[in-house]
């Protein structure tokens, strides 16, 4: 019985912890979507009306600015991408630095505004991840809950990013957990429902605003095949990333 109601307990304090997380990482992730928006619109504006020219330009600008961001101001710590994420969570002792929050955040940031392709998804990901780790690291709850935490942050994160809480939900589960216990659900789901209700009164616009005034079951097939082409199409890119990864290094080991 006792140890029953330590367990709520646990559970409790997930959950307002969980709360707290989502509530940081959907401000952090709407700020983010927003301010890259709206610089990217006024940049692309400005390039187009002054001289197309600035398009091979301005990406070089992005880049360069990240360069120096990371030599000078974050000391030349380097960014791992979700990487980072998966060595913090199979290693209890390893944590996501603080720093990773300003430096990814920047990174999208800069990249997306003048025309980079990397976007802001894996910023996203990973500085909320940090966010939920950094809760982690100051007790807040049971130290078996570290999986949890960051993938409360993610949850938000992506939720905001994509407008889906369910989105969210699954991402951090399929990607980031990489497995379902009834801690992960409640952290995740939580912090899928607060990003639900950020998301509702939350002003957003549709990416393909598009009504649907009927629906034929002959569509599904369709929908089957346009799945199946884009999980080829995942796995070619991924595959691709890591292929020209692995010779660039293997060139600067022969050189």
């Amino acid at each position: 019985m006792k140890r029953k109601i330590i367990q709520r307990h646990h559970y409790f304090r997930l959950v307002l912890v969980s709360i707290l997380i989502s509530i940081c990482a959907s401000f952090l992730g709407y700020s983010l979507k927003l301010i890259t928006e709206h610089f990217q619109k006024n940049i692309f504006h400005f390039a187009e009306n002054t001289n197309s020219i600035f398009f091979i330009f301005l990406p070089t600008i992005g880049i360069t600015a990240i360069y120096f961001l990371r030599k000078y101001l974050f000391r030349n710590r380097k960014n791992k991408g979700i990487t980072e994420i998966y060595k913090t969570v199979d290693q209890r002792k390893d944590h996501l630095p603080l720093f990773k929050i300003p430096s990814h955040y920047f990174n999208g940031f800069l990249t997306v505004i003048f025309g980079g392709s990397t976007g802001i998804e894996v910023s996203t990901v990973v500085a909320t991840a940090t966010l939920g780790n950094a809760v982690y690291e100051r007790q807040f709850s049971a130290n078996i809950y570290k999986l949890e935490l960051i993938c409360a942050g993610v949850v938000a994160g992506v939720s905001i990013l994509f407008g889906s809480p369910f989105v969210g939900w699954l991402f951090a589960m399929e990607v980031i957990a990489r497995k379902f216990n009834k801690t992960l659900f409640i952290s995740c789901t939580t912090s899928a429902l607060i990003s639900g209700i950020f998301l509702y009164f939350l002003k957003s616009e549709p990416l393909l605003s598009f009504e649907i005034t009927d629906w034929k079951w002959m569509a599904v097939p369709f929908f089957v095949i346009l799945s199946a082409l884009g999980g080829i199409l995942s796995v070619y890119f991924t595959i691709l990333v890591i292929k020209i990864k692995d010779f660039f290094q293997e060139s600067r080991i022969i050189f």
